[in-house]
């Protein structure tokens, strides 16, 4: 049980000091809020009628000849406004003489008074208290006022270092704040008629509103038992479950009532329902008790007025047996609010019954389960002309899904009317509609599974087939695109090569025709010559002219001429294959290129190559030829490596060397007059092939040349002989 020390803890306003502070409890008690909001300073002398304990240590109640105030030094502390001292705080007992200076405060229900300093001034005796008012102390007027109040003793709730006693003063319920070290045996209380004097406290919510009262007693004598408590709960008087609230000529007492009846719902917190003779009633259990749907009990506790129907609270249950589970009800809940809704509007009792608290059977369609609460779910259901909220405890592994959104079902339960405060017809109340407490899985059976093709279902497979279809559609297109793009490419490729064979063709043709015209026109001039200079040689040795020297030279510039011409008659009529094989073709190119050079010349071939059409393997060996030509003149290496292998549907060419190698980036162009590199290069192209040149000074230089191998090669026309 928790004390009216819940105020607000707001800045402190700055005290006012243009007035005379207040002397007497009764005038700051008084003031409204908004002037005891303004800090007024306050010096009051006065008794200490109640002094909190453990975490209630800061607070007290100080009462002179005018009223009594509620003193709250936890806020003063909270805010700073303390300045007294904490040894003589701590001294303050029951019964001490006081003297107080602080400020006013609005509070969180009555005004209490803030202190800066509280001074032990004396001892007094604590002033006689008043009998209580109903009107006064159920409405919170009697606020830190030190009365006397009877009541029932209904149940017992420990919060140490208190116990909290709840109590019936018939009528009205309140509480009572007691040390638990005063009371050894508080269960012995229980239905027991009490004499309590202390000072209320008020029991509020947060707008300031007076809920309940609350009087905190001091010790043991503060309580005194006057009618004790039967010798157990089970020697109540017993009535029947509808005559718990019946009209009665006089007023039923605060005391224990005994039923009977058999469990429907044994729930989560103590809750039972039970049933007997048409009747269900709602009970709130105070000390838990294993017991299950069927079994038979009996149940003494206090009426609980908490409900719109009346039930028990504070029970104790006692197990008499084992009946047969009560049979549900079958009714539809809209039938339920139709009934009660007739019987409002009558002034009479619902016939054939309320049905609240009573086992019902009905068919429902299942709309949704909502976000599980601790230890529940919550299946909202629809029925013809309702809805109803149904609460299924969880079991220990837990509640599966066990059933689709649209399911039709048949659910049991525990019929609970919900009411509308403002719905008054005539003296009763119309229920707005009827929920259900579920006991198990077991009270949900599947009367229909929904189809799968729900209306959301449908869209949704009507937006995916619309999406694929605008897939395809989009697919088709671009597929058609890219093969436009494709077929664009391979024709500018078949012409290329087709262009590149052309073009080899008229190369060799022409190279032939220059080989034969120097073979028969330079080459035989040249040697002419030679034969010439040999008969000049002879003649002039006759004569005595010595010619020798000249003709020496003469002679081996001719057959340098005549040797460089034969190898260029060679190199334009070697090219073309005459049906050797490739690596044929390369190994008899390799052994003539390097013919006088020191530089040892080698053939490879990884694997035996396919046959390879002839203007492709004519333009492959003129890249090798340049290749070599460039590496022999430029480079000079000690070792070249030329090899030729297929790799998936690529023919590649590499002409590798250990010579001086360049800088990339810095090889000559046609620009300097070298058009080895760039020949190369144009003629790759011309057959959609890659030429890679890789090359590092000192390390040697790598070139490569890879050309795609087509089927419809076999089309392009062959080397005319």
């Amino acid at each position: 049980m928790v004390l009216a020390l819940g105020i607000l803890l707001a800045g402190m306003p700055a005290v006012s000091t243009a007035q005379e502070p207040i002397t007497r409890i009764a005038e700051a008690r008084s003031l409204a809020r908004t002037e005891a909001a303004r800090a007024l300073p306050v010096k009051l002398r006065g008794v200490v009628t109640w002094r909190g304990e453990g975490p209630l240590r800061g607070a007290m109640v100080v009462q002179d000849e005018s009223a009594g105030i509620y003193v709250n030094g936890d806020l003063a502390r909270a805010r700073g406004f303390w300045q007294g001292d904490e040894a003589e705080w701590a001294a303050v007992q029951v019964g001490a003489l006081v003297e107080i200076e602080g400020v006013t405060d609005r509070g969180g229900n009555s005004p209490p008074i803030v202190p800066r300093t509280v001074r032990i001034v004396g001892e007094q005796a604590l002033p006689a208290a008043r009998s209580m008012e109903p009107a006064r102390f159920f409405s919170g007027a009697e606020d830190c006022q030190r009365i006397e109040v009877r009541g029932v003793v209904q149940g017992i709730r420990t919060q140490l270092p208190y116990l909290t006693l709840m109590l019936d003063a018939n009528p009205g319920r309140f509480m009572a704040l007691i040390p638990a070290a005063a009371l050894p045996n508080p269960e012995a209380l229980v239905d027991a008629e009490v004499r309590l004097t202390g000072a209320p406290h008020s029991r509020f919510n947060t707008r300031g509103e007076f809920l309940m009262p609350n009087i905190a007693l001091n010790g043991p004598a503060d309580l005194v038992v006057e009618k004790p408590a039967p010798s157990g709960p089970f020697e109540a008087p017993k009535v029947a479950l509808n005559a718990i609230a019946e009209f009665r000529p006089e007023p039923l007492n605060a005391h224990r009532l005994r039923v009977e009846g058999t469990v429907t719902y044994a729930g989560p917190g103590d809750l039972l329902f039970i049933e007997d003779g048409g009747t269900g009633i709602r009970v709130k259990v105070l000390h838990s008790v294993p017991v299950k749907a069927g079994d038979r009990v009996e149940v003494a506790g206090f009426v609980d007025e908490s409900q719109h129907f009346r039930g028990l609270a504070y029970a104790e249950v006692r197990k008499t047996g084992r009946g047969p589970v009560e049979e549900p009800i079958n009714v539809q809940p809209e039938e339920i609010v139709t009934v009660n809704t007739r019987s409002a509007r009558s002034s009479l009792i619902a016939h054939p019954g309320d049905f609240n608290g009573r086992l019902i059977r009905f068919e429902a369609t299942l709309v949704d389960i909502l976000e599980t609460v601790p230890g529940q779910q919550r299946l909202v259901l629809a029925t013809r002309n309702s809805s109803v909220i149904a609460t299924l405890p969880m079991s220990d592994s837990g509640n599966p899904d066990f059933f689709p959104a649209g399911s039709k079902l048949s659910v049991t339960g525990v019929a609970q009317l919900v009411f509308d405060p403002d719905a008054f017809i005539g003296g009763a109340v119309a229920p707005l509609r009827v929920d259900v407490l579920l006991r198990g899985p077991a009270d949900i059976v599947i009367l229909e599974v929904p189809s799968w093709w729900t209306r959301t279902r449908v869209l949704y497979a009507l937006a995916g087939v619309a999406g694929a279809f605008g897939a395809a559609v989009l697919w088709v297109t671009l597929l058609r695109r890219r093969v436009g793009v494709q077929a664009t490419q391979l024709a500018a490729e078949m012409r290329a090569r087709r262009e590149s064979a052309v073009e080899f063709q008229a190369t060799l043709r022409e190279r032939n025709r220059l080989a034969a015209n120097l073979h028969d026109t330079l080459l035989q001039t040249v040697g002419g010559i030679g034969y010439q200079l040999d008969a000049c040689e002879a003649s002039a040795g006759r004569d005595g002219v010595a010619v020798g020297p000249q003709l020496e030279v003469a002679r081996r510039m001719v057959d340098h001429a005549a040797a460089e011409l034969r190898g260029s008659v060679w190199a334009l009529r070697a090219l073309p294959l005459h049906g050797r094989s490739l690596p044929e073709a390369l190994r008899e190119l390799a052994g003539h290129v390097g013919m006088g050079h020191a530089t040892h010349i080698e053939v490879r071939t990884a694997s035996p190559l396919p046959e390879v059409p002839e203007f492709i393997s004519g333009n492959l060996l003129l890249i090798v030829q340049e290749a070599l030509h460039n590496a022999l003149k430029h480079a000079h290496p000690t070792h070249i490596v030329v090899a030729a292998a297929v790799e998936g549907k690529e023919i590649s060419v590499t002409i590798q060397d250990d010579g001086q190698g360049f800088a990339m980036g810095s090889e000559r162009g046609p620009a300097q007059g070298h058009f080895g590199l760039a020949g190369m290069k144009e003629r790759v192209d011309r057959l959609a092939g890659r030429l890679e040149i890789d090359s590092t000074p000192g390390q040697g230089t790598t070139i490569r040349a890879r050309v795609f191998l087509r089927e419809f090669d076999e089309d392009v026309p062959a080397p005319l002989p």
